[in-house]
């Protein structure tokens, strides 16, 4: 009698431990799940979270073309230039609703246009962290501007000048490429591509003017397109006021690398090609360096 009742409590110790064991390990297979949703979601979180923002453009086709006051193509608004990158409204079955740079807000036929998406950058806060593109003006066949005595040609003068900007801007630690390293052509759409797939931070264009008449213009010129970039241009255009030719300031100018061009862009005008003075200037290593030093001591006091 007594071995059978301590056969059947341990038995029952037995039964005891293994519901035990039983419900431990429900509890920890209930937690791991638990655990393993959390992460997931956690996981999950931090892929919406990390999806870049994107803002779509409306780009207007080659040539210019009529904006109107309605949908139904009526009355004439406007004239948007060819190649703008108008801002997307909304959209019917055959009209685009957007705000032109001039700040005209009315339609535009879809086949007047095409869909731009652009991915929202976040601005470096210090020079060392920008991806700079120079563009020097001209190249191969296309020789730009002429001295006087036509034997200078304004390409040689930008391809000069943009090799020392980028070696100054490298020493402030920038990240920069060139449009071309040597004498060539490369088309403006091309240009304007490449600017877009560097994502750069800061676009310049630089180049060298030219009027009708010899001798009758001098100075520096910085061109924006849209509204947003005259704050980067009035930098540029506010370093260059120590050097031997006056900054003539900042103007909006209709170029298709700066109008077509999804970062942040200008053009800079170094001086007038058929200015004998200005010429002297232009052809000068110093001066070409006078514009490095000043365009990486803009862009440094910009990025801050």
């Amino acid at each position: 009698m007594k071995k059978w009742m301590m056969a059947g409590a341990c038995a029952a110790l037995v039964l005891l431990a293994c519901f035990k064991i039983g419900l431990f390990e429900q509890t920890t297979t209930a937690e791991q799940t638990a655990d393993h949703a959390k992460v997931t979601s956690e996981s999950t979180n931090d892929t919406a979270t990390s999806t870049p923002e994107t803002e779509t453009f409306i780009k207007v086709g080659k040539g210019d073309r009529t904006l109107y006051t309605d949908a139904s193509f009526t009355t004439p608004l406007a004239t948007v230039n060819g190649g703008e990158l108008t801002e997307y409204l909304s959209k019917t079955a055959e009209a685009y609703q957007v705000r032109t740079n001039d700040g005209y807000t009315g339609y535009l036929s879809t086949d007047d246009g095409t869909e731009v998406t652009k991915t929202i950058q976040e601005a470096p806060s210090d020079l060392s962290d920008a991806v700079i593109v120079l563009d020097p003006g001209h190249g191969g066949s296309d020789t730009g501007a002429l001295s006087n005595d036509e034997q200078t040609e304004e390409k040689t003068i930008t391809l000069s000048t943009a090799k020392k900007v980028k070696a100054e801007l490298e020493k402030a630690g920038a990240t920069v490429y060139l449009t071309h390293t040597a004498d060539e052509l490369v088309p403006l759409a091309d240009i304007c591509t490449y600017s877009e797939k560097k994502q750069a931070d800061v676009f310049i264009s630089l180049h060298a003017d030219s009027t009708e008449y010899a001798n009758e213009a001098t100075g520096i010129t910085t061109y924006y397109y849209y509204g947003e970039e005259k704050s980067l241009a009035q930098s540029i255009a506010n370093s260059f006021s120590d050097l031997p030719l006056e900054s003539r300031g900042v103007e909006t100018g209709n170029y298709q690398v700066l109008r077509e061009n999804l970062q942040p862009s200008v053009l800079v005008e170094m001086g007038y090609m058929n200015n004998d003075e200005d010429l002297s200037e232009l052809t000068s290593d110093t001066y070409q360096q006078q514009i490095a030093d000043s365009l990486t001591r803009a862009l440094t006091d910009y990025f801050k």
